[in-house]
């Protein structure tokens, strides 16, 4: 069975490869009074795997393109009041990174172009609530089709989801830049994405116990559909600002599509690939790419839950000992923040206790939560909830600190060796 898939994945993505664009020559604008947009699909984590499309290739594709302005997947909760990305270093968003690494050394602007309460609306919606339980629930009922019906058409047309995103994820782990933005990525995506949002309810319509899964799909893709008219919106917004001037729009390559069809038809803009406007040397740029920055700890051999907990222990203990170059390692700082002043007001005088990883139920995160119990200058004992990260570059898993979740607690002295709360 598995070498059955395997080769359907491989059929599917030669069959949509062979309707990749070829390299054009460079091209100006038709008219001075259209912007020229720019679509980069970018690949989020798998720009760290990827042997031929690392953030610092999204980098100088942007610059060899000398855009006038950049323009971010990002919510404006996100950004500082210039547009920059505030979550800008590396590890944290590879395309954020590349974006402002290049914008600033164009001397360029930066605007946000995702819908402007993105998070808000996650929140009020249960956006990863919902999408958690449909996920369960479609494996519950796979499970129960294979079982009572395994010969059956419905499981193998929604089968072809799972071949979709398999031949998706192999693009994203060996495709040039060029092919993620092709016909051929495209053309995937497009696949899975009527299959998911349209076909599979239809097929869930006919099994009883099953009616809030095909509701959880309507709303993921009315959700998609909404999302994507704000971003397109914003776009058409940013080109009344530059008439006659190019504009990059860096977003994940699953948009791709569907801001070039909601484009396509506007007037005032010229839709570009990056691969019709320069003749980039993909080879050169990947020989001059500098080793990874070093951060966070190694956490290969070890689960997240314990990655996830020895990270946060070597962060507190980092802290007291004021070594404060290791403290940005373990946890790289966000825009405007110096460890160093965060704690010189109150600075953490003992680590109680890492507690027991936990995975939130409510949220999308990347690793479990480490609960820390730390005493401070003022006496207070505080239990406060770690995030982790976890990239892999150059062959090895790191994990670093990101974030801390929700409010600190106060822990009563004789509480603090009770076990966390459930």
């Amino acid at each position: 069975m598995t070498n059955i898939a395997n080769t359907t994945v491989l059929a599917l993505v030669f069959c949509v490869l062979h309707i990749t664009n070829t390299l054009a020559e460079p091209q100006t604008p038709s008219d001075c009074n259209k912007a020229q947009v720019v679509i980069i699909g970018t690949i989020h984590d798998f720009h760290y795997e990827s042997p031929k499309y690392k953030p610092e290739v999204l980098k100088e594709i942007i610059i060899s393109l000398k855009p006038d302005a950049i323009l971010n997947e990002l919510p404006l909760s996100q950004v500082n009041p210039n547009g920059r990305p505030i979550s800008r270093h590396y590890l944290q968003s590879p395309e954020c990174w590349a974006a402002d690494s290049a914008a600033t050394e164009l001397g360029i602007k930066q605007i946000p172009f995702d819908r402007p309460d993105r998070e808000e609306n996650f929140k009020k919606t249960n956006y990863w609530e919902r999408q958690k339980r449909a996920n369960e629930l479609i494996e519950k009922w796979d499970k129960q089709i294979r079982r009572d019906d395994p010969n059956s058409l419905d499981l193998e047309i929604t089968m072809l989801i799972s071949y979709a995103e398999q031949a998706e994820a192999q693009l994203f782990l060996n495709g040039a830049p060029n092919i993620i933005n092709s016909e051929s990525h495209d053309s995937i995506v497009r696949i899975k994405h009527s299959l998911w949002h349209d076909i599979l309810p239809t097929i869930l319509k006919k099994y009883p116990g099953y009616e809030t899964l095909v509701d959880d799909y309507r709303f993921e893709k009315d959700q998609w559909c909404e999302r994507n008219k704000i971003m397109a919106e914003n776009i058409k917004k940013a080109t009344k600002e530059y008439p006659g001037k190019r504009l990059v729009v860096v977003t994940g390559a699953t948009h791709h599509y569907t801001l070039r069809d909601l484009l396509k038809d506007e007037e005032s803009i010229e839709l570009k690939e990056y691969w019709e406007l320069v003749d980039f040397d993909l080879e050169k740029c990947l020989k001059s790419i500098p080793p990874p920055p070093q951060v966070g700890i190694v956490a290969d051999g070890l689960t997240k839950e314990q990655a996830s907990q020895e990270v946060a222990k070597q962060f507190w203990q980092t802290v007291i000992k004021k070594d404060w170059e290791l403290v940005n390692k373990l946890r790289p700082p966000v825009e405007g923040v110096n460890w160093e002043q965060v704690y010189s007001k109150n600075m953490p005088v003992e680590l109680i206790e890492v507690k027991e990883a936990h995975w939130p139920k409510q949220g999308q995160f990347s690793g479990p939560l480490a609960p820390c119990v730390v005493r401070f200058e003022d006496g207070k004992i505080l239990q406060i909830e770690m995030v982790p990260r976890f990239r892999k570059i150059s062959g090895k898993m790191l994990c670093f600190i990101t974030a801390t979740w929700g409010q600190a607690r106060e822990v009563k002295s004789s509480d603090k060796t009770k076990g966390r709360e459930q």
